[in-house]
């Protein structure tokens, strides 16, 4: 059975103050950066979405609604100076994002998402948390201005469950508005021979939508983990530190490889609404299964940040 996730390292009183911090970025009258993008520089831009509950029935565009069909879901027309998003995280789950061993990427990727849903609810933000490589139960949304006790079992089944071989496309898709910000967590090792991943970017970008597709890059700790010794002991076993498969020469190589097949997968989708953010493991095996260096790296990450400016 899969590991179950280890406990959040961040306090509340820190997510909150991070928040206030985010939110006193600009000042009064400006718009924050992911608000700049998403409703451009006027304050009379408009733009329709599709009904979610909860939304105000007097902003129901009737008429563009009927253009869609009978059977269409209703359109509601929003504003420029609205500033609740739909913000979505997407989490991949697959066997590549249980490595290393101290310090696995998916519990750094499963810690962020929570961060992320929890500092969006107390902005009075909609949450969409999605398991990208999963068929069932795959995405649940979420609103108010707490982390409620099932957006955990959400994040707790995602640490637990098993990936499926192919990414889950339709349903990120089918939820995400015009004025949507997709974020994408995940390590890249993965193939696309049909492009259907670079076209699920592309698409994302259409619109007004903000992706930020941050990559989780623990080469370093499994290059030191390829050349370090080890010791072995056995019949016909040399005594003493063994090298392991590979030399550095090898790793280089590889290293190359990795980095080519990673920046194949999201840079030729580039439509101008996408930033990528690089977190890069330490060589040395985290000793806290990876705490310090997710704090550290989450309240010094500036496109997160940008995330949560607000008007003031």
């Amino acid at each position: 059975m899969a590991p179950h996730l280890p406990p959040f390292p961040l306090d509340p009183t820190l997510l909150e103050a991070y928040r206030l911090k985010a939110g006193r970025r600009l000042p009064a009258g400006q718009v924050g950066a992911h608000l700049r993008r998403i409703q451009g520089q006027s304050l009379e831009f408009r733009e329709h979405r599709r009904y979610l509950p909860g939304d105000d029935f007097r902003h129901i565009d009737w008429a563009a609604s009927a253009r869609l069909g009978p059977l269409a879901e209703p359109l509601v027309r929003t504003y420029a100076a609205e500033q609740r998003l739909t913000i979505a995280v997407s989490v991949d789950t697959r066997e590549s994002m249980r490595l290393p061993a101290a310090g696995r990427k998916l519990d750094i990727a499963l810690w962020l998402a929570r961060a992320i849903a929890g500092v969006a609810l107390a902005s009075g933000d909609r949450v969409l948390l999605h398991r990208l490589f999963a068929t069932e139960d795959a995405l649940e949304e979420f609103s108010g201005r707490r982390l409620p006790a099932r957006a955990l079992a959400f994040l707790e089944r995602a640490a637990t469950r098993p990936a499926t071989d192919d990414f889950d496309d339709a349903a990120i898709l089918r939820r995400l508005p015009p004025t949507a910000v997709w974020i994408v967590l995940t390590d890249l090792y993965f193939d696309d021979p049909q492009g259907r991943w670079q076209r699920l970017l592309a698409r994302a970008q259409e619109g007004a939508r903000w992706v930020i597709l941050v990559e989780l890059d623990s080469w370093p700790a499994e290059r030191a983990m390829l050349l370090g010794p080890t010791l072995a002991s056995g019949p016909g076993l040399p005594a003493g530190p063994v090298r392991r498969h590979i030399d550095a020469d090898q790793a280089l190589m590889v290293e190359q490889r990795v980095s080519t097949h990673t920046r194949g997968l999201w840079e030729p989708a580039r439509r101008g609404g996408i930033d990528h953010v690089q977190w890069r493991w330490p060589a040395e095996p985290m000793a806290d299964g990876g705490a310090a260096f997710f704090t550290d790296r989450f309240f010094q990450e500036p496109v997160l940040a940008r995330l949560f400016a607000r008007r003031a």
